[in-house]
């Protein structure tokens, strides 16, 4: 199949539905597009439900892989503690934060993620779990002012800005000011993305309205932004 000069192989194309009804695709030749129920589109997994849970959990996977790899670079007395910093900002931070613009952070992923990063650190200031060092002073050796979920919530504050910053014609703002239809199902529901931005604006202090100066924006985003 041939479509706007691309051809398209319907044994190696699948098709996703979020939501209830999940069913192939029978093209007017009688060829069938199966559905799936997740995928990985550059470098997340994307699921079915419409949500980005398994895709977290796999970018936190990665990450510890990372960890597990550099132990012996971790460990070693002979490489400063700047470098290690400079090693958990450009590998394994830059593995675990891929795409968390776009995330809906819950308080059970929260905690995956500092556990995640809080091995990095106990490991590069030599201190293992059994010295029942805290955390707190961890991060005080190695310098690390701000967590890894502080970092990703600047994130998303950045790409907020840049959203609401774009044209009206723009998919990821026509996305941004959607209100979807239909019924939510039983239950609290879950706390949104953009909710999750507006409580962040709230906790520092950011005008709603800030972002529609670039320049102001990237400086009240800034305030808790560190990079070592």
């Amino acid at each position: 199949m041939e479509v706007g000069g691309n051809k398209h192989y319907i044994t190696k194309t699948k098709c996703m539905t979020v939501g209830r009804l999940q069913e192939n695709i029978v093209l007017e030749d009688g060829s069938v597009i199966k559905n799936c129920d997740k995928y990985k589109y550059l470098g997340l997994k994307i699921t079915n439900d419409g949500k980005l849970d398994e895709g977290i959990k796999d970018r936190i996977m990665q990450g510890r892989r990372a960890i597990s790899m550099l132990k012996g670079v971790l460990w070693d007395q002979g490489i400063s503690k700047a470098n290690k910093k400079n090693i958990y900002n450009t590998v394994v931070k830059s593995i675990i934060t891929y795409g968390s613009e776009v995330w809906q952070l819950k308080s059970r992923t929260e905690n995956m993620l500092l556990a995640t990063e809080m091995d990095y650190w106990r490991r590069s200031a030599e201190k293992s779990k059994r010295e029942q060092i805290t955390n707190n002073r961890v991060r005080e050796i190695m310098g690390a002012e701000h967590t890894i979920v502080d970092d990703i919530r600047t994130k998303q504050l950045i790409w907020f800005g840049h959203v609401q910053r774009m044209p009206d014609h723009r998919i990821p703002k026509q996305i941004l000011l959607c209100t979807p239809r239909g019924r939510n199902k039983r239950g609290r529901p879950q706390r949104s993305w953009r909710e999750g931005v507006d409580k962040e604006l709230e906790n520092r202090e950011i005008p709603d309205d800030l972002w529609l100066n670039r320049q102001k924006w990237k400086l009240g985003v800034g305030k808790r932004r560190r990079t070592f």
